[in-house]
């Protein structure tokens, strides 16, 4: 499903039991420590970076068992805020519920 956003948005997934892909998921986030540190907890999260120099927020989520990473280019800190508050409103994280939270938060007239 293609929304009328000029927002480029990537998605990246990873098991926590397949080391490469956890170790391949961690590369693709700069400054992942933390982040790492709190998935490696294996409890419900649902968080959010965002890169001043970039402009790029990362919102992450993950179940315990799998985690999932959108990214949003090309954004603000107060859109990446925008979007925020539309996914506190989502019940499943996918691609596509992902992107219609972000058209919502950032193209509501559209």
């Amino acid at each position: 499903m293609q929304l009328p956003t000029d927002r480029k948005i990537t998605e990246s997934h990873a098991q926590f039991a397949d080391a490469a892909q956890m170790a391949a998921f961690f590369a693709s986030i700069p400054d992942a420590d933390g982040l790492q540190a709190l998935l490696m907890k294996r409890k419900i999260v649902s968080t959010r970076t965002f890169d001043d120099d970039a402009m790029i927020a990362r919102f992450v989520r993950s179940d315990g068992t799998s985690v999932a990473c959108y990214t949003v280019e090309a954004v603000t800190i107060d859109e990446a805020e925008m979007i925020a508050a539309q996914c506190e409103l989502l019940d499943d994280w996918n691609v596509e519920s992902f992107s219609r939270a972000v058209h919502v938060a950032l193209d509501p007239d559209l």
